[in-house]
């Protein structure tokens, strides 16, 4: 949690202090005059200062006049899946703004959050919320998945604001709650003005309006010689997805070997696929290698005799294996279905 609150007022900062005491982590700032060496100071203007911390903090905490903050920020926003959540409160404490980013920034929920800790009301105006049902990025966020259109997000969001009837077909487990216009599998396409598809795949839909979703589920184990150079690895990774058919935006994680931590061909494959690199201690490998085939040669080398398998089945959570190791030029991989159950 990285929290900044921005005060300008005497009474703005006593207010800031008080959060700081239910959320130790937070930083604060004011103005250099009421700085009493215990939070940190805003240089240059007020806009200049904003635009210096706007993407450093998850989440930014303005108590101030909501005018104010609405023409600090305007230059710096880009976009809904990007802008930290922007709230706003009066030097009261009574009011807990959510101003921007309220689904997917979840500064609808740390609004909430925060007005428990510190006794005020919250002030929520995104319609989902409001007539308590749920956005398309809402959902995309609590299933852990990327929106592939957020123009498409939007029109079916609308759709689910207004009561109409929408449809979901989905390729994973859907264990949140759903509005009862949404309607799940189970529907005919004529019946529904719009729907939302969850699949890591590359396939569509034969319908005119819809989302796609893609889950964040697909672990890849790698395993490479010395020195294999980034673009060889991402090759192998792109081939091996084009044989499943999965997109690669679906991507978590890459993984492999301790041994592997500092080899730059895996650290900027997994940088540019946006994948968490995942790294496997040897002794977790040696208890479960006996589940694949493995070679003396690698286990005379390294340690352990398998690397690609034992990696994504660890890191996947003893996941669905989508592709055994498959070898390419110096590099195996496997790849892995998520176990969401475990």
């Amino acid at each position: 949690m990285k929290w900044a609150v921005i005060t300008l007022t005497k009474g703005a900062l006593i207010k800031a202090k008080e959060i700081k005491k239910k959320l130790p982590t937070i930083d604060i700032y004011t103005l250099s005059k009421l700085n009493d060496k215990t939070v940190k100071s805003i240089n240059g203007s007020l806009k200049e200062f904003v635009g210096r911390i706007f993407f450093k903090y998850d989440t930014l905490i303005f108590i101030m006049a909501t005018g104010i903050v609405v023409r600090v920020i305007g230059e710096y926003l880009e976009s809904k899946t990007k802008d930290p959540a922007i709230l706003v409160m009066d030097e009261k404490g009574d009011f807990v703004i959510s101003l921007l980013s309220g689904h997917l920034g979840k500064a609808n929920e740390k609004a909430l959050f925060l007005s428990d800790k510190i006794n005020a009301t919250p002030v929520i105006t995104t319609a989902s919320d409001v007539k308590k049902t749920i956005a398309v990025d809402t959902l995309a966020m609590k299933l852990n998945c990327l929106i592939d259109d957020m123009t498409k997000a939007k029109d079916i969001t609308s759709l689910i604001v207004n009561e109409e009837p929408v449809g979901l077909i989905s390729d994973i487990k859907v264990n949140t709650k759903l509005a009862k216009n949404i309607y799940l599998d189970k529907f005919n396409k004529k019946d529904v003005l719009g729907i939302i598809y969850i699949t890591n795949k590359n396939k569509m839909i034969e319908y005119k309006n819809y989302v796609k979703l893609i889950p964040k589920n697909i672990v890849v184990g790698i395993g490479c010689k010395k020195g294999k150079k980034s673009k060889d690895i991402i090759k192998a990774i792109y081939m091996a997805l084009e044989k499943l058919n999965l997109n690669k935006k679906a991507i978590k994680s890459i993984t492999t070997v301790d041994v592997k931590i500092n080899e730059i061909g895996i650290i900027k494959a997994a940088r540019y696929f946006n994948a968490e690199l995942k790294i496997i201690d040897r002794e977790k490998i040696k208890k479960i290698e006996n589940k694949f085939k493995t070679s003396e040669f690698v286990k005379k080398s390294i340690g352990v005799g398998a690397v690609c398998e034992p990696c994504g089945f660890i890191t996947s959570n003893k996941g669905k294996c989508l592709l055994e190791k498959k070898a390419y030029d110096g590099i195996t991989l496997s790849v892995w279905e998520e176990n969401s159950n475990e």
